[in-house]
């Protein structure tokens, strides 16, 4: 699945669209301002240049003094860089004097016409060279004619779009600012959520030491303080458990101790000393009672099977070489003891295993591999197993693999296969109480695999065990 965006993301974009939609509001806005304002200043220029040659107009109009009326206009226009064109127009319409040259024109003098004795008017017109605001102001009242002074939008646009682009920059500038300062604020508000991520997936994975530091007084902050209590209440809860399951593992392996010593002091004993005076009496006996031998001898193999199992039993509960000469000796002789017997070769390869563990990961290994090869020897049918023991970062990891039947995993889980699920289960609190992990990989057809992990020194894994079951070869 593809990750989502992060609610930094979220933040830095929704900080710097609401900077970009509100500078691009401002731009705009502005734009619209800035053509209106320097509009209104154009059209009161272009009123005032009309009224002015209107008034200057009139002694060379009087006098018919053409020549000059075209100088008045000429330099009126060269003098004003907005005006587009200035006309002169007598009474009955006829153009005196402009600023074209060849002729006016065609619709120009029609497109604004002002009645005698009407004041000055504006109208704006569409030209193929953009806005043009034309300015109709009366000579005497309209008597002497008209002046027409068109006032060209250009240097309106040009300057409205300077300041655009000025804006435009600033804008830009805005959000980059905007950009840099929403990062730091979303680094600010998601820092502790991001603590608070880390804290949650590390519980997840087992550690309840992990806590949320400094958390403010806000929300954010009372979020944290609550999800400290938690693992700090699911912390005590943990440790209330790990000490009952080790003070429970404890005496069970003291019980099995015990209860071997007493097999082996007692019962293994006496069923030596009955076996040895079955063999003397049937020594004794003489050929004539013959009958009476073969039932010593039946009641001899009754007594020495009982002894041998006694042994077995012994051996199960607390094997003698595990005490005397240590893990991986007593590893062998078991795997040995059980799986040649039905017949399935096993080789147990050892790496940088030390000679001494402390005994509290020597009994939960050996208790370990030896309810894996007990679920080989009874259920499996698996004609090759492998036992793989190695000490790596200061962790004793083992594998233990067989070519057997296999089985489904997530019927174990379910309690469709209670037998073997309540061994899975023993062998993960075993390795999850030294603050390791296990896990089981098995298919049918395709064999099972045993994985653990489990630090060597008392404690420091933290509480960091799992229990994994998994399908897959």
């Amino acid at each position: 699945m593809t990750p989502g965006i992060s609610f930094r993301a979220k933040v830095v974009l929704l900080l710097c669209g609401v900077v970009l939609l509100l500078g691009m509001v401002a731009v705009v806005q502005a734009r619209n301002d800035m053509r209106r304002i320097l509009g209104a200043e154009l059209e009161r220029r272009g009123q005032a240049i009309a009224q002015d040659l209107a008034a200057n107009s009139v002694d060379p109009l009087l006098t018919g003094d053409l020549f000059g009326l075209y100088d008045l206009v000429n330099r009126t226009k060269v003098h004003n860089p907005d005006v587009r064109y200035i006309l002169v127009i007598a009474p009955m319409g006829k153009v005196q004097a402009n600023t074209f040259g060849e002729g006016t024109p065609q619709g120009l003098v029609e497109a604004n016409p002002l009645a005698q004795g009407r004041p000055p008017q504006l109208r704006r017109l569409r030209t193929e060279e953009g806005l043009i605001r034309d300015i109709a102001a009366p000579i005497l009242g309209g008597k002497a004619g008209v002046v027409r002074v068109g006032m060209s939008d250009q240097s309106v646009e040009a300057a409205v779009a300077r300041n655009t682009k000025s804006l435009a920059l600033l804008v830009a500038l805005a959000v980059l600012l905007g950009l840099i300062l929403s990062y730091w604020l979303a680094y600010y508000l998601t820092r502790p959520l991001s603590h608070l991520v880390e804290a949650v997936q590390s519980v997840a994975q087992g550690s309840l030491s992990q806590r949320i530091p400094s958390p403010g007084s806000d929300e954010v902050g009372q979020v944290g303080k609550a999800f400290n209590m938690m693992t700090e209440a699911l912390a005590q809860k943990e440790a209330a458990r790990r000490a009952l399951l080790e003070k429970v593992i404890s005496s069970q392996e003291e019980e099995r101790k015990r209860v071997a010593r007493e097999l082996h002091d007692e019962l293994a004993q006496r069923l030596t000393s009955v076996l040895l005076s079955l063999e003397t009496i049937e020594t004794s006996l003489g050929d004539s009672e013959e009958r009476t031998k073969q039932a010593l001898q039946h009641a001899g193999e009754m007594v020495g099977g009982s002894l041998a199992e006694t042994r077995r039993l012994i051996g199960d509960l607390r094997p003698s070489v595990l005490d005397d000469l240590g893990l991986v000796p007593a590893l062998r002789s078991y795997a040995e003891a059980h799986l040649r017997p039905v017949k399935c070769e096993v080789n147990v390869v050892t790496a940088n295993v030390p000679a001494e563990l402390p005994p509290a990961v020597e009994t939960a290994v050996f208790r370990v591999v030896q309810e894996a090869i007990n679920n080989i020897a009874k259920h499996s049918g698996a004609r090759l197993a492998r036992i793989d023991l190695r000490q790596e970062e200061g962790c004793l990891r083992g594998e233990i693999r067989d070519d057997g039947c296999g089985f489904w995993t997530d019927k174990v889980k379910a309690g469709a296969l209670e037998s073997r699920g309540l061994g899975l289960r023993g062998m993960q609190e075993r390795a999850a109480l030294l603050g390791g992990s296990l896990s089981v990989q098995s298919e049918p057809g395709r064999g099972t695999r045993v994985a653990f992990d489990i630090p060597l020194h008392w404690g420091d894994g933290g509480g960091n065990g799992k229990d994994q079951t998994s399908a897959g070869g």
